[in-house]
């Protein structure tokens, strides 16, 4: 056996159902209502009924209703002004009979909340905000704070306050912080806002090393980058002369040296010693010089003691001549003498 009234609740959608000992089924449905918006409130027939037999009230008040095209159904559109309970009533005229179904639903408007935060902060700073609701919004409505998808609490009667770390690893999208209102079984409302993180400029030694190595006639790149937000702007130099960090540049000897760098922004300066070292081959060709040079001296004095060995020879062998002449020779002539001196016996002279 059926109960004579039966509510339904599906979807978001309130229905009474009313089954009389005789007549029709009748069903009542509506939204979600909210004060001071139109929502439909629909009264379904078992069977096909001309409109003229049905009335649809809200709020001891009988609103227009339009028919469906197979007569099954009729729906009013229907607006209340104050929050609270609604009475929704449908009268269902077959023949001499009449039937009728009724119901109450909650007309309660869960407005957007209120979140008073800054638009920028601090990485590291503590960040402080309010969740809030309007002056008028309904008593039982609580809110609660959320950040980094993540509550900060559980929901309280309103105002809220609130408070989280900012970390810089929000710098990169921001850290959003939402308020929500709630009030069941009506849908919840969000109030998001982002907020842009700043970081102090900071030069690290992963992304600047102290110690940088080159090779001379190549090319050559002083790595230096910076962290913060808003991006620091970074210069290195060294003696007066700067040296743009990322670009690249012929290895020189001149570039060697230690370079400060400093990455600026609007929230200040950091600084790093930089120190590049330029690597070059200064060996000299030894061999070919050598080679050149001694080769040359080794002719000149091969040449010179072959002609001490032959001048030595000839001075050897004519001394020879001189101690143990041969017996057919003839004396040598001396220096300034005559044929006829020399050809005279022992040395005489001619007459």
């Amino acid at each position: 056996m059926v109960a004579p009234a039966l509510l339904a609740l599906a979807l978001g959608a309130l229905g009474v159902v009313a089954v009389p000992p005789e007549g029709p089924l009748v069903s009542l449905s509506a939204p979600e209502p909210k004060p001071k918006e139109p929502f439909n409130v629909t009264c379904s027939v078992g069977r096909a009924v001309p409109v003229t037999n049905i009335t649809i009230t809200a709020s001891n008040r009988t609103w227009p209703v339009t028919p469906s095209q197979d007569g099954h159904q009729a729906t009013a559109t229907v607006t209340v002004t104050k929050e609270g309970s609604v009475q929704l009533g449908c009268t269902v005229h077959v023949g001499s009979r009449k039937v009728q179904t009724s119901t109450t639903i909650q007309a309660y408007n869960v407005p957007m909340p209120l979140l008073d935060v800054t638009n920028t902060t601090m990485a590291g700073m503590e960040l402080e905000g309010n969740c809030s609701l309007p002056a008028d919004a309904f008593s039982d409505i609580q809110v609660k704070a959320q950040a980094r998808n993540r509550d900060l609490g559980d929901f309280q009667k309103p105002p809220v306050p609130f408070s989280v770390q900012v970390r810089e690893e929000d710098a990169e999208r921001g850290l959003e912080v939402t308020c929500v209102a709630e009030m069941k079984p009506f849908t919840p409302r969000k109030k998001s806002q982002r907020i842009r993180v700043l970081v102090k400029p900071r030069l690290d030694i992963e992304r600047c090393p102290p110690q940088q190595n080159w090779t001379e006639g190549q090319e050559g790149i002083l790595t230096c980058k910076a962290t913060g937000t808003p991006e620091p702007q970074v210069r290195c130099s060294k003696d007066g002369n700067s040296l743009e960090p990322g670009m690249a540049h012929p290895a020189d000897r001149a570039h060697a040296g230690t370079y400060l760098c400093r990455a600026t922004s609007e929230l200040g300066t950091a600084e790093r010693n930089v120190t590049v070292w330029v690597q070059y081959d200064d060996s000299f060709p030894l061999l070919p010089v050598l080679l050149g040079a001694l080769l040359p001296a080794a002719a000149l004095l091969g040449l010179i003691a072959f002609l001490l060995y032959r001048y030595n020879t000839k001075i050897g062998e004519y001394w020879l001549w001189k101690r143990q002449p041969p017996p057919d020779a003839q004396p040598l002539r001396s220096p300034g003498s005559s044929a006829a001196a020399a050809a005279a016996p022992n040395g005489s002279a001619a007459p």
